[in-house]
């Protein structure tokens, strides 16, 4: 069937003519062993890529879990417009407690000091001293019954 002109064409798609690595073999054109070797490889590869989603889901919902905490810690920004933008400041949780702590003893120090004068060091300070001992005997309360004090 073959005629002297294609031993070139047969030596290319057989690769060694003696037949030991034919790219094609007339006799079963397909070679089981390297269509085995592609399933394998394809289920492998899917088995990876399923994992790999999987272990990148997880780590985005860490990382938002982790977002969203700080956001409530810090604050975030909340959009005005359709488009994102213009932006307005949220305040977070350490804002609001910080900050309205800070205007309570901005205001009672402002009171003190506009009604009492010179007076108002000492009464500024019977404030602060109160409001520690205030802290400290409520951290105290919260501990012993945290460890199961009562």
């Amino acid at each position: 069937m073959s005629s002297s002109g294609d031993s070139g064409l047969l030596e290319f798609i057989n690769g060694d003519t003696s037949g030991t690595n034919p790219i094609v073999d007339a006799s079963n054109p397909v070679n089981w062993g390297k269509l085995g070797k592609a399933i394998f490889t394809s289920v492998i590869a899917t088995v990876v890529a399923g994992v790999t989603d999987f272990i990148s889901a997880g780590a985005d919902a860490f990382v938002s879990i982790v977002g969203g905490f700080a956001g409530f810690i810090e604050g975030w920004e909340e959009p005005l417009g359709a488009g994102g933008r213009p932006t307005v400041d949220s305040p977070g949780f350490i804002e609001l407690t910080i900050g309205a702590i800070g205007t309570a003893y901005s205001n009672a120090f402002a009171f003190s000091t506009s009604n009492f004068g010179i007076l108002s060091l000492p009464i500024n300070v019977a404030i602060v001293l109160a409001s520690v001992y205030v802290l400290s005997v409520g951290l105290q309360a919260a501990a012993a019954r945290l460890v199961g004090g009562g």
